[in-house]
């Protein structure tokens, strides 16, 4: 490319000492180092130069093409600096690296690359998926909403994780170099973004907390996540994580890295509404696509699909979720408004 900029600069710029040729003999004389020579043309009006002319010149004296030498574009000094410290990942010469932003590594970010950077080159992921059902949830909602309770989607998700977990242990596990270990609570991590990257506050012994616990507690945490506020203990542990990006409605499904030394993270996609065949009539249904992403070494596809099942069930029946004993803190009776 640079090559054919610089023909294209001699061409308009060059000034030979001949008489008037065209665009194409013009190319010929670069090409053969006649073009500064004095040439006299043979041709009409004012015996412009003709391709026979240089020809004939190039034949007499058996000219070869001229190789032209080509320099790149002047560098900054900070530019070349720059670029001379990446040459070794790089490569010296790439043209990418040119007026490019240094974004230095806060230290957050630097631990975060490392625990993932880990995470996938040493675990095996395996993935299920599975849509769930979820236009119960949303007429709960709805109902919550009327009677003056903010309770969104992502509470009943975590609730519906948590007993999911309790109904399947093999997946409320961490993994150590000497086995499997089978966690006691369940404490689920939830995946919050904020200026500094993603943090995983733990909404403890969500099993046994109601929704409403579960929204008041991911509220406060969040918050705190955002301000950079958490104490060690509200981050680092746990033993199972979600991600819900169903907030970006094009994210239908997506995958994560696990979280170590936890063996599962699920992931929330986004909701859409299907029609389907039901009783020989049409029904519309709003389905949201979850994935489970999971250890190889200490779950099974068995056990991961059985903890979508349960999952799936709790969340496409409301009554699932508000049968479990709940805290002091769930203040207002579900079942009244079912």
């Amino acid at each position: 490319m640079l090559a054919g900029c610089q023909v294209l600069r001699h061409l308009s710029t060059a000034s030979p000492t001949q008489g008037v040729c065209g665009p194409a003999v013009k190319l010929l004389l670069i090409q053969y180092g006649l073009e500064n020579r004095k040439i006299e043309g043979t041709g009409p009006k004012n015996k412009n130069i003709l391709k026979s002319d240089v020809m004939q010149i190039v034949e007499a004296e058996k000219l070869k093409p001229v190789v032209h030498q080509v320099h790149a574009p002047k560098e900054t000094h900070i530019e070349k600096k720059s670029i001379e410290k990446k040459s070794d990942i790089f490569g010296a010469n790439n043209r990418s690296l040119r007026h490019h932003q240094d974004i230095p590594l806060t230290n957050i970010r630097s631990v975060i690359a490392k625990r993932l950077t880990a995470s996938k080159q040493q675990i095996p992921h395996e993935y299920e998926g599975v849509d769930v059902r979820i236009d119960a949830i949303f007429s709960l909602r709805e109902k919550l909403k009327k009677s003056g309770t903010a309770v969104s989607l992502n509470d009943f998700i975590i609730k519906a994780a948590a007993l999911a977990l309790r109904a399947v242990p093999t997946i409320n596990v961490r993994w150590t170099a000497e086995g499997i270990v089978r966690l006691g609570s369940v404490d689920i991590s939830v995946a919050v973004a904020t200026p500094t990257g993603l943090i995983t506050p733990i909404v403890q012994n969500a099993d046994i907390l109601g929704v409403l616990g579960i929204s008041n507690k991911v509220r406060n945490l969040s918050e705190l996540a955002r301000e950079s506020k958490l104490k060690p203990e509200q981050f680092q542990g746990g033993s199972f994580t979600i991600s819900n990006l169903g907030m970006f409605g094009s994210v239908s499904n997506f995958t994560a890295i696990i979280n170590p030394p936890q063996c599962a993270i699920l992931t929330i996609g986004g909701s859409r509404t299907e029609v389907v065949p039901r009783n020989g009539q049409l029904e519309t249904q709003k389905l949201m696509g979850v994935t489970l992403c999971f250890d190889g070494r200490a779950i099974s596809e068995t056990c991961a699909k059985q903890f979508l099942l349960h999952f799936s069930e709790s969340l496409s029946d409301p009554e699932l979720l508000i049968a479990e004993p709940i805290s002091p803190e769930l203040d207002f009776d579900f079942a009244r408004l079912l």
